[in-house]
């Protein structure tokens, strides 16, 4: 048998081919006695959970074949009512230790190199979990007689907190050293190493610490975005996206490098976006003629015919006004990234990528522009 799943694994690596094979002990949700019939293959997309395939339950077993990504990404196993299976999609044999269906946060992926060092990680993170709450039960047990004074205990709880949080970070930061070439590491610092560093450290410490190859991996890429929203300033580097243009198609803030950017957050029911458009108008006007400036307008409409009806009925349309949007509303991730909490906001970015002001707009916005075309200011 072992030399069959052996031969299986190495069968599906080759091909960059995927099987994914799961039993439960018990095949019942947990906050009703209904049997779990079906479960889901998903993929976190521009934050929504979207399925990609789905395998019935038959005699407590599921399994999913398929062409895995790339490189390896967290994927999950999702129809339970208490959460689901975290595992990454990659070739190979990936085996679901036996679980119960009701708990399926507990079950644990191996089989394939990355879900093997999630598997050690998950591990790595149960004990220290543990031994954090030991540490706290026993000074309670120390010091029982002021656990019901707040004031008196509060000091010996905080240190006991700062010193388990030390612990945790010292043992996740020692497992990223020992697996500083597994995708695995770019997971740990994104969820739980960033909330605990300042920007700073987390790029030229942790990042600096892994493989170059992991450069290309889309987490590595959505981690850099994190830490340049975090660092949003004029000078600065504006984090990347990607959005829908209204032909269905996607585009990056990054295929425009080589230009100046202005970067306008609107919406179709925004009043004062709709009193923008004449002065936008106007900055592509004093464009004619130079090709070196494009207004990449992102709607953060819900619906794609608002989008697309606002656009055609004020006439928004010209070849350096570009138009994107993901139809998520104020969910958008460009308008998080860009902390966008109104409409309109602009972003002016320079031929390299780097923020040159925020919140220009009406004479104040034609006047920059008109300056940058005709030389009068430089920010290249």
């Amino acid at each position: 048998m072992l030399a069959l799943l052996l031969a299986m694994n190495s069968l599906a690596q080759t091909r960059g081919k995927f099987v994914i094979h799961g039993t439960m002990t018990t095949d019942s949700l947990r906050n009703t006695k209904a049997k779990i019939q079906k479960v889901y293959l998903s993929h976190d997309e521009d934050g929504m959970l979207v399925v990609v395939d789905s395998a019935k339950v038959i005699n407590r077993q599921f399994s999913f074949r398929g062409t895995a990504p790339a490189v390896p990404e967290s994927y999950s196993i999702t129809g339970f009512d208490n959460g689901g299976i975290t595992l990454f999609l990659e070739p190979g044999n990936i085996i679901i230790d036996p679980f119960d269906g009701r708990y399926p946060n507990a079950a644990k992926a191996h089989g394939t190199p990355a879900n093997n060092v999630n598997s050690e990680y998950q591990q790595l993170y149960a004990e220290v979990v543990g031994k954090s709450r030991e540490a706290m039960e026993r000074l309670r047990r120390e010091h029982a007689e002021i656990v019901d004074s707040e004031a008196k205990f509060l000091p010996y709880q905080t240190s006991v907190f700062y010193r388990n949080t030390l612990a945790f970070k010292t043992a996740a930061m020692k497992f990223v050293a020992r697996h500083y070439q597994s995708p695995v590491s770019l997971y740990i610092i994104r969820y739980d190493l960033m909330s605990m560093f300042v920007p700073k450290f987390v790029e030229r410490e942790l990042l600096r610490a892994l493989d170059p190859s992991l450069k290309s991996h889309p987490m590595y890429k959505e981690i850099v975005n994190s830490l340049k929203a975090a660092n949003l300033k004029v000078g600065s580097e504006g984090p990347d996206f990607t959005a829908m243009t209204p032909e269905g198609k996607n585009l990056s803030l990054s295929e425009l490098k080589g230009k100046y950017v202005l970067l306008d957050f609107w919406a179709s029911w925004c009043g004062p976006c709709r009193r923008e458009f004449p002065h936008l108008r106007e900055a592509l006007r004093l464009s004619e003629g130079h090709d070196n400036f494009v207004i990449l307008s992102y709607s953060i409409d819900t619906k794609k015919n608002d989008w697309l009806n606002c656009i055609g009925a004020n006439a928004l349309t010209h070849p350096h006004w570009l138009h994107v949007s993901t139809l998520k509303g104020w969910g958008s991730d460009a308008a998080k990234l860009y902390k966008v909490e109104a409409v309109p906001r602009t972003v002016l970015l320079n031929p390299k990528g780097q923020i040159v002001a925020f919140d220009l707009r009406g004479e104040e916005m034609v006047n920059k522009i008109k300056n940058i075309l005709e030389g009068v200011e430089t920010y290249e």
